[in-house]
């Protein structure tokens, strides 16, 4: 349940740092004008959202923004549909926030963006100096991203009056753990051992044959009896491994009695390992009370996902749109997957953190 755990701290994170880098890309003034390598491309109007015209030029901008923010990863050509698709949906979702946000009446004060703004400069930059000095080489002005950091806010409060809380009853995390408590909580049968690891097999040696004439793991492998240089891993308490570990790279150690040493035995090229088994451990479940946090973390986050997806699905629903050219995006009979990711929207608004 710790994996579980990290990874979902890992998820926050991640949906965080998006938002973050989402103030400087999104709401760019302006448009250019597209062109083909043989010169100037005419533009023209796209589709029609809440009666304003989206340009060509406009669409093909965010397109390349999101090629460019793929690195590596091939694109083909099948795939443009798709991309386009992807790009109205966002640019969609944008203007009926933006007119959803008018028509609730919010408004952030300058106070408050201003007070965002340097929040954020503080938490990102060595200093505010920094910031600002970042803004200047990347050509925008204070006041302009500013702006953008109150219509995120805004974003951000619409959602949160939209939603409404998100909790999770004792009754589902209960549910969760029975229907899932061997797949997810079940310990399996085992051993606690202590191993260290070694880039030498003299050292391996000399820690081995101190353990034979009784001397204690922690002494046996301190900094004061090995050579810290060779020293790859070394367990400072036991560490619990499953039976089936025995059956693969801790072969050597299968059949050791409880409490014996075993032999020095190579794990890799230049690292030599010798163990000790402390304990045998029977297989358990772990008890309902000690991971139900953990499950109410995971169904919360289960919760504010579909949250997320759901206002996306609906501020796509009751936007209008009239599309002009048909042939940029996937035929209508093909699946298209909505954009889930709501401009100025982190999983953490959900809850109100």
């Amino acid at each position: 349940m710790n994996k579980l755990r990290t990874q979902m701290r890992w998820i926050m994170v991640i949906i965080v740092l998006a938002f973050l880098v989402s103030t400087f890309l999104m709401y760019e003034s302006g448009s250019r004008s597209g062109a083909s390598s043989s010169g100037q491309m005419s533009d023209y109007a796209v589709a029609d959202v809440n009666g304003v015209r989206l340009m060509r030029s406009t669409l093909d901008q965010r397109v390349r923004q999101y090629i460019e923010e793929q690195g590596n990863r091939e694109i083909l050509s099948t795939d443009m549909p798709f991309i386009y698709q992807s790009a109205l949906d966002q640019y969609v979702m944008e203007r009926q926030m933006d007119q959803e946000v008018k028509e609730s009446g919010i408004v952030i004060s300058d106070a408050d963006a201003d007070q965002a703004m340097k929040e954020y400069a503080d938490q990102v930059f060595p200093t505010r100096e920094a910031f600002y000095q970042f803004l200047e080489r990347s050509g925008r002005k204070v006041e302009d991203y500013k702006k953008n950091i109150a219509q995120q806010m805004a974003n951000q409060r619409l959602f949160q009056e939209s939603i409404g809380a998100v909790t999770v009853s004792e009754d589902e995390a209960a549910e969760f753990y029975e229907s899932t408590k061997n797949l997810f909580f079940r310990q399996p049968a085992g051993f606690n051992i202590h191993l260290g690891n070694f880039a030498s097999e003299d050292e391996a040696e000399k820690v081995r044959n101190s353990l034979l004439e009784g001397t204690p793991w922690e002494s046996a492998t301190s900094g004061d009896v090995v050579d810290p240089a060779k020293v790859i891993n070394v367990t400072t308490a036991p560490m619990f491994v499953p039976e089936s570990a025995f059956d693969d790279y801790l072969a050597p150690m299968k059949s050791l009695d409880l409490g014996a040493v075993s032999a020095v035995f190579e794990v890799a090229s230049d690292d030599f390992a010798v163990g000790v088994k402390s304990e045998a451990v029977d297989e358990k479940i772990s008890p309902y009370d000690e991971v139900s946090a953990d499950i109410r973390m995971l169904l919360q986050q289960q919760k504010e996902r579909a949250a997320v997806t759901n206002f996306s699905q609906g501020l796509l629903g009751r936007a209008r749109v009239v599309i002009h050219d048909p042939a940029l995006f996937p035929p209508q009979t093909e699946e298209v997957l909505p954009v889930t990711d709501v401009p100025g929207v982190s999983s953490d608004v959900v809850s109100g953190e």
